[in-house]
């Protein structure tokens, strides 16, 4: 049951993402909503018996996530002011 729901829930990571990126024409939401749903998918992965092989997948997760949000924002606020995007759409590209 927790694989169906885990697998349920990474399905709607995919479709939440596509919508996002083609809603906000934003790569850094669309791939924040992906992580995210990644992540929940994994934690609920994680409520039953766990394994060492499981958290580290889930550690991953984790880790590309901060990495990939801490990467994106730092460029996306560079070029907001090196003046090569409006900053209207960098406020709306950022993750919460």
């Amino acid at each position: 049951m927790r694989m169906l729901l885990s697998a349920l829930i990474t399905a709607f990571g995919v479709l939440g993402a596509t919508v996002a990126l083609l809603t906000t024409r934003s790569r850094a939401t669309a791939l924040g909503v992906l992580l995210d749903m990644l992540l929940a998918a994994g934690l609920l992965r994680l409520t039953g018996a766990q394994s060492w092989t499981e958290i580290a997948v889930l550690v991953a997760i984790v880790a590309l996530r901060l990495l990939v949000r801490t990467a994106l924002s730092a460029d996306f606020r560079r070029r907001a002011r090196d003046g090569q995007r409006p900053a209207e759409r960098v406020d709306r590209a950022l993750p919460g």
